[in-house]
């Protein structure tokens, strides 16, 4: 089948507009799924007359573009055998980029349908069919080594082979600093899903008539006024997130943990001194951190200094936790010192005034309970 062309519509998630869901550049993250895809055979004339089958291949490739670099990230979503001249809902769910921070230039998506000739191709297509090399776009360096591997071999399956490509539909998926009307129709990025629909020949009208109120996403389908969109379709879904939280494989959170369990070792500090030292020593682990995750292309800016000051709070925290003195300590130096030496001592100055008196009621209202469980009075 040739290409007749496309044409994209959009389908909010909710009940905001198209121009409220657009995703804006160093606003969060943003994962894409191809949610469906619907294939109709057209089968020539020998088919159509008596009967046959066609073998397709449906490919991904999601390109995350900026100024600096491009990552590829393309895979093999689907391979099967069609009957012609028929309708193949191909019922699909794929992530094909995975809470991608929103700092490029685009996340462009391209799936194309081809038909697939030889036999030593189909049996390349079986290999890389398997959830193994289907590997979602992501920046994380380890994850980005993983997809570029298979996005190569890939490639080179379709080198030199001569697969006439049955649909190819792309969407550029433009991240912008600014809103635009009508984002979908000038191809800007917008959670919610992104609809491609193929025309089934030269006089087909339906595309032009089509209300996208009128859209349903039913299940794994596309249906239009409650009937199934008997086009090649493709539906993505595309959500976004603000934040993203720790990367537990990250060598930074790692580090972090590293400069929160130093801390631990305060309960072996003999002095004040040596304290404030294996705090410093805490802190230094937490600048080392901040150091790894500065150049972590997976995270937001607004993200890593959040993380940053949440660690550093929590560093302080354990600290305060570990140093200070308990009640009872606090009433045991209380009552084994006179009042103007406790005044000047560090025990006095993290006690405020009402909290001595609570705890000097609370303490003395036991007492005076436990020698009344026994028959007993204190003299005065």
């Amino acid at each position: 089948m040739a290409n007749l062309g496309t044409k994209k519509f959009y389908k909010s998630f909710n009940s905001k507009t198209e121009e409220n869901n657009q995703i804006l550049k160093n606003s969060g993250y943003v994962s894409i799924v191809l949610h469906s895809a619907f294939y109709k055979s057209k089968g020539n004339f020998w088919q159509k007359t008596f009967g046959g089958s066609d073998k397709i291949a449906l490919t991904s490739t999601i390109t995350y573009q900026s100024s600096e670099k491009s990552i590829e990230a393309k895979s093999i979503v689907d391979k099967r055998k069609v009957k012609a001249d028929r309708n193949h809902p191909l019922g699909l769910t794929r992530n094909i980029a995975l809470k991608v921070p929103a700092i490029a230039d685009g996340l462009e998506m391209k799936v194309e349908i081809s038909a697939i000739k030889g036999d030593n191709f189909e049996n390349s297509l079986d290999l890389m069919n398997s959830e193994e090399f289907q590997k979602p776009l992501q920046t994380a360096s380890l994850p980005v080594g993983q997809i570029l591997a298979v996005t190569n071999v890939i490639k080179k399956i379709f080198t030199g082979v001569n697969n006439p490509s049955i649909l190819e539909a792309t969407f550029a998926g433009i991240i912008s600093k600014e809103k635009v009307t009508e984002p979908v129709t000038k191809e800007r990025l917008t959670e919610g899903y992104i609809i491609i629909i193929a025309n089934n020949d030269e006089d087909d009208n339906f595309l032009s008539q089509v209300e996208p109120d009128n859209f349903t996403i039913e299940g794994d389908g596309l249906k239009y006024n409650d009937a199934t969109v008997e086009h090649t379709n493709l539906v993505f879904a595309v959500t976004f997130e603000q934040s993203k939280g720790p990367d537990q494989d990250s060598a930074w959170f790692k580090k972090y943990q590293r400069a929160l369990n130093k801390l631990d070792e305060i309960v072996f500090a003999e002095n004040e001194a040596e304290q404030k030292k294996i705090l410093d020593d805490s802190r230094r682990l937490w600048i080392e951190g901040n150091a790894i995750l500065f150049e972590d292309p997976s995270f937001i800016d607004k993200e890593k200094n959040s993380i940053k000051l949440t660690y550093f709070k929590k560093i302080n925290e354990r600290y305060t936790d570990l140093t200070s003195i308990s009640d009872t300590d606090f009433i045991v130096n209380f009552t084994n010192n006179n009042f103007e030496e406790l005044k000047l001592s560090d025990d006095f100055n993290s006690f405020n005034e009402k909290k001595i008196l609570n705890l000097v009621n609370k303490e003395s209202s036991k007492y005076l309970k436990e020698l009344g469980d026994h028959n007993m009075i204190l003299p005065l």
